[in-house]
């Protein structure tokens, strides 16, 4: 890469390389931590601590790098480079694990990944080797964790982002990944931080825009969707129509939010619906979606005064 961008040597200069680190790492995490509030009464806030930390070791790493001026070329410098990389599956696997009561012991396993990733680098720290040695199988686990967050987060409303890091991680693990060649040493590092940076920036700032939701169940459902992603939303989709059919509701969970039908064919206002089969739809998302939010973040997106009137008896 460094042959194809002339202007790529400038950024070879160790402490250029950590000035320019430092100030996209610091500020990504600054930005993160001023928009933690948006997470309050989640189960969001381990993958997001997570993400800090994935954001602190790339960081972290590139700064020390280059305010040591070691060669791109020495073993401990692509064994560091590989475990700062390896934090930034972390927050995907600690949302896989984002519903209660289960959260907070799910921790450990993300732990656990970790561990198993940067096996190979403790390796070559520790036994002091020319070269880091991630092959085979280790490289294909490696696509298949890049593949997975693509396909967790790609659907959603947040899929700029998803390819952003995806990006970021092809590129900070460029050399790791089947079918790839050389690391791509201190330019490789900064522009992956840039490239993740950004696509947390995205996120924090909300964009792309909400999509505009035609009823507060959809609103619910399209905020839930977007914030928890594929695997989470197909599983709450599969609860809430299964309660759908049973009950005999006349609504199915769609991708883009529900479906009101009067004979299963053709579609009806959501203001003609029964109201007592509104409600027990409200009652029935609120028992799912409170393994994963709190009460008042199903009443911020469906208020208590839109909530279906209880009819008389």
């Amino acid at each position: 890469m460094e042959t194809l961008l002339p202007a790529a040597s400038i950024w070879q200069s160790g402490p250029v390389a950590a000035g320019a680190a430092a100030v996209v790492g610091g500020l990504t995490v600054g930005l993160l931590v001023a928009c933690r509030g948006a997470l309050r009464g989640s189960t969001l806030i381990a993958p997001y601590r997570w993400t800090l930390a994935a954001f602190a070791a790339l960081t972290l790493v590139e700064v020390a790098i280059g305010l040591a001026g070691a060669d791109p070329a020495r073993f401990w410098v692509a064994a560091l480079r590989y475990a700062a990389a390896a934090t930034t599956f972390c927050p995907l696997m600690a949302l896989l694990g984002a519903k209660r009561p289960q959260d907070r012991g799910w921790q450990w396993i993300v732990a656990t990944l970790w561990v198993v990733l940067v096996l190979p680098a403790a390796e070559s720290l520790v036994l002091g080797r020319g070269g880091l040695d991630v092959r085979d199988f280790r490289a294909w686990f490696l696509g298949v964790l890049l593949l997975v967050g693509l396909a967790n987060a790609l659907p959603g409303r947040f899929w700029p982002s998803a390819l952003l890091l995806l990006g970021a991680q092809v590129v900070l693990l460029w050399g790791h990944l089947p079918g790839t060649g050389r690391p791509l040493g201190t330019l490789g590092g900064l522009l992956g931080l840039t490239l993740a940076a950004v696509a947390a920036a995205l996120v924090a700032c909300g964009k792309p825009g909400r999509r505009k939701a035609g009823t507060c169940e959809d609103r619910l459902w399209l905020d839930f969707r977007d914030a928890f992603g594929t695997v989470w939303a197909l599983r709450v989709a599969e609860q809430v129509n299964a309660a759908a059919t049973r009950y005999r509701w006349g609504v199915s969970l769609r991708w883009h939010g529900f479906r009101w039908t009067e004979d299963g064919s053709a579609d009806i206002p959501p203001g003609t619906v029964d109201p007592r089969v509104r409600l027990d739809l409200r009652r029935s998302l609120q028992s799912i979606l409170r393994r994963f939010v709190s009460s008042a973040w199903i009443a911020e997106r469906w208020p208590a005064a839109d909530e279906p009137a209880q009819p008389r008896a």
